[in-house]
């Protein structure tokens, strides 16, 4: 006989999947106390999976629809997710089209989104005794001595109990296991060296000077020592890196005390949140320019939730933020630091360190127990200051007051793959709205949108016109690279001009930026008789060579094959490598220059956690003389003594198929010209391109933005584009190409009658197939002043359900891009 429980209470909850509604769930009567919105639940979803989900809201009635299933286990103590944190989750779902169980998984670390098909690993450096835990704890343990690894659901079958959450987590908690994902990323907490003086010798004067005389005949071992009891008055614990740099001594030195007793080694796990006492705090002055923008600044605030700051380069906007940051930690708020790159987050941290003190950093090149760390210390109100990339908007913000985005304008801000597409400017502005904060936009080039915005008095605008400490502009010129073919005044993609104004800046012992936006070896190889390249088995596009391993790429699939010695189409074996990559310059420069220092910054070379910081520290540090680079090199870096950046190929930047080309193109050649001639020396800029009388170089050596944006703006307006239409473009993917046409053709008759003039397709893009999916854009203006975006996209989910009900196109991937950039 079927047993009937009677519920006082239901929630509706989030899970981690990419589902179109909430789930509702009963709440058996033993957990009523322990339910709160925001709380991670376990639950049952579909016949044998089991999810932590999140729970969205509470209600005392049940679903008409279907008998709601029994929530398992109430998993957190307090929630990991609050009420701000899911508004802003429920806006990003509807605004960018998504579901919000996308949004969700953009939004949480691994490891709270655990399901019964989790993997979990014991922590092979976990040198505790089991035996000290509880029985369940026990049994998951003992377990791992069988096996390697272990699902969710062999925990179930372990404990024979209806939630194992509990357990789980604890383990987890101690770090006697880890989500299998979590311990393939690497995860160890993280250690440095540290210095300790012998205690009798520290707390001994006569002791002291017995040891001095002892090292008398070895005078490093005496500056070491030195500088460790220099060090020891402002700090309490020496990094062992900081007592070498001050002395400025060998390892083999302090190998050498430690022999003699008179120093220790000690590794200490170090917190990932940065501090600085607040004694050694460094101070600056504003100027008379920076202080009237932060007057104007507040002034803006009293009335309007957005200010733009438009500073050139090197005009000291980041003194301006650190005062703006200052104010709110006085008042107890959060600030949020959002940055476009992980690469400027090194330069940066050391900066807000000496000025302000403790900041947490937050982005994609942490592993999962990282963020959690981060994430938990968010939550808590701990942490006051987070920099971090855009996925730093989902943190548990407790009293966010500023949000400050620099860089504004940078394309990196966009989320393209997976769902949710949003861009984190525009989020980061929702998000401010949620918590009552104020946002503040920085750029020395702002987005055409933003700056209409401004403009128009939506947003606060303030200029900074001048460099900081009255630094002179770098001097920018432009070399034909026509002219340079023409006299045979060119070797591997550098003019001789440019090649004879870097040994010029390498004789005066100063630095080199150069800046290529192509990554690998060889664009392509081509044969040299019949023309014929080797192309990517999954995509419409030519393969790259990458020299370093010998093979060639795909930069869209990921496919790799060994490189083709022969021509594929006639056989011949005279292959030819075309164009020229990151890979290749950094070769041919250190031919050209053979006693340079030169670094690459690319894709390839920073995959590491800290690849980025490891080669800024690298030129910081006078490591390297020359770094070439892809765009990486272009954003908001400072560097002391580079005095000349040169651009090798402007040209592939403007002849793209975008209505923004020209714009990223401006904005991307002057920010890499701020990277030349930064505080006491005026820089040289050299930029290469074919036609040197596009329109782009008058923007560029007036340096008159004012004019750049109002040709832009008229262009805009003659041809429907942002900021004077919303975008809303509708990708379909199918690995039948008649399938995609044929979907394709529909959608756009459909929305066609819907939105006549509005709609613009199906097009065939420029790589029309990318991992053996063809692919159609269908692009929608929507005029910026009509009142039914609700509506328009109601109507497009409308007709992408129709879509899908014809059996041909089951198979069918549809993406929708609100405000494609």
């Amino acid at each position: 006989m079927e047993t009937f429980h009677t519920y006082n209470i239901y929630v509706q909850v989030i899970l981690p999947l990419s589902l179109p509604k909430l789930y509702t769930y009963a709440v058996p009567i033993s957990l009523e106390s322990e339910i709160q919105i925001g709380k991670r639940i376990e639950v049952q979803f579909g016949k044998q999976k089991l999810y932590a989900a999140i729970i969205y809201s509470i209600s005392t009635s049940a679903p008409t629809a279907y008998v709601p299933k029994e929530l398992l286990a109430v998993i957190d103590e307090q929630a990991i997710v609050s009420q701000e944190q899911l508004n802003f989750w429920t806006w990003i779902a509807n605004y960018y089209m998504c579901n919000i169980g996308d949004v969700m998984q953009a939004a949480l670390p691994a490891y709270f989104k655990l399901s019964s098909d989790t993997y979990f690993v014991k922590n092979p450096n976990y040198e505790g005794d089991i035996l000290a835990l509880d029985d369940d704890e026990y049994q998951i343990a003992s377990a791992f001595e069988h096996q390697e690894e272990i699902t969710l659901n062999d925990i179930f079958a372990i404990l024979q109990k209806k939630t194992v959450s509990k357990p789980v987590k604890n383990l987890m908690a101690k770090k006697i296991i880890y989500v299998k994902e979590t311990l393939h990323e690497k995860y160890t907490p993280k250690f440095d060296t540290f210095v300790l003086l012998n205690t009798e010798i520290s707390n001994n004067k006569q002791l002291l000077k017995a040891t001095f005389d002892s090292i008398s005949k070895y005078p490093k071992q005496e500056i070491l020592l030195l500088a460790y009891l220099d060090l020891s008055k402002q700090k309490e614990y020496i990094k062992r890196a900081e007592l070498l740099k001050k002395a400025d001594v060998s390892a083999d030195t302090l190998k050498s005390l430690v022999k003699k007793n008179i120093f220790t080694l000690e590794e200490r796990i170090v917190d990932r949140i940065h501090t600085k006492d607040a004694e050694q705090l460094n101070t600056y002055e504003l100027s008379i320019e920076q202080n009237q923008a932060l007057v104007s600044i507040h002034n803006y605030f009293l009335e309007k939730e957005v200010c733009l700051l438009q500073g050139i380069t090197s005009s000291g906007k980041t003194l301006v933020y650190i005062d703006l940051i200052k104010e709110q930690i006085a008042q107890g708020k959060q600030v949020l630091y959002l940055l476009p790159e992980i690469a400027l987050t090194a330069q940066l941290v050391q900066r807000l360190e000496k000025t302000i003190g403790a900041v947490a950093v937050y982005h994609s090149k942490y592993n999962n127990a990282e963020r959690i760390e981060i994430w938990n210390k968010v939550l808590r109100n701990e942490s006051k200051i987070i920099l971090g990339a855009r996925s730093s908007v989902f943190l548990p913000f407790q009293n966010l007051g500023l949000i400050i985005v620099d860089e504004e304008h940078d394309t990196s801000y966009k989320q393209y793959e997976p769902a949710p597409r949003y861009h984190c400017r525009d989020a980061a502005i929702y998000l401010a709205k949620v918590y009552q904060a104020k946002v503040l936009l920085g750029s020395a080039t702002p987005s055409i949108e933003s700056y209409a915005n401004a403009k128009a008095g939506k947003y606060g605008l303030v200029k900074l016109n001048n460099r900081y400490g009255d630094v002179q502009p770098p001097q920018i010129q432009f070399i034909s690279l026509n002219e340079a073919h023409k006299k045979k005044e060119i070797t591997t993609g550098i003019t001789y001009l440019l090649r004879d104004e870097i040994q010029k800046t390498l004789d005066k012992k100063e630095q080199v930026i150069l800046f290529q936006n192509r990554r690998g070896y060889a664009p392509y190889i081509a044969c040299s008789n019949c023309n014929w390249i080797p192309q990517c088995k999954n995509c419409d596009v030519s393969l790259t060579y990458h020299k370093y391993t010998d093979d060639l790429r795909c930069h869209y699939c990921g496919y790799t094959q060994t490189v083709v010695r022969k021509c594929g189409a006639c056989g011949t074996p005279e292959l030819q490598q075309k164009g020229l990559g990151t890979e290749r310059i950094e070769e041919d420069l250190k031919i050209m220059f053979p006693s340079a220092k030169i670094g690459r910054m690319d894709y390839d070379t920073v995959k590491s956690k800290h690849g980025h910081q490891k080669i800024i520290s690298a030129l910081e540090d006078g490591e390297l003389d020359i770094l070439v680079g892809t765009q990486m090199v272009t954003k908001g870096l400072d560097f002391n003594n580079v005095s000349l950046v040169g651009v090798l190929n402007a040209d592939a930047l403007l002849y793209y198929p975008d209505f923004r080309a020209i714009e990223r193109a401006y904005q991307l050649l002057m920010q890499v010209s701020g990277r030349a001639g930064r505080r006491e020396k005026r820089g040289n800029v050299y930029i290469q391109m074919g036609n040197v009388h596009h329109v782009i170089v008058d923007y560029i050596l007036e340096d008159n933005f004012e004019k750049f944006y109002s040709t832009q703006l008229q262009e805009r307006m003659q041809y429907h584009y942002p900021p004077y239409t919303r975008l809303i473009q509708i990708t379909l993917k199918h690995k039948d190409i008649k399938n995609t046409i044929e979907a394709a053709n529909k959608l756009y008759t459909y929305l066609d009658t819907k939105f006549p003039g509005w709609v613009i397709g199906p097009n065939a893009p420029i790589i029309q197939k990318i991992n053996n999916y063809y692919i159609r854009d269908i692009l929608i203006k929507i005029p910026r002043d009509t009142k039914e975006l609700s509506q328009v996209k109601r109507n497009i989910q409308h007709a992408i359900e129709g879509l899908y009900q014809f059996q041909s196109f089951k198979q069918l991937r549809i993406t929708i891009d609100v405000d494609v950039y």
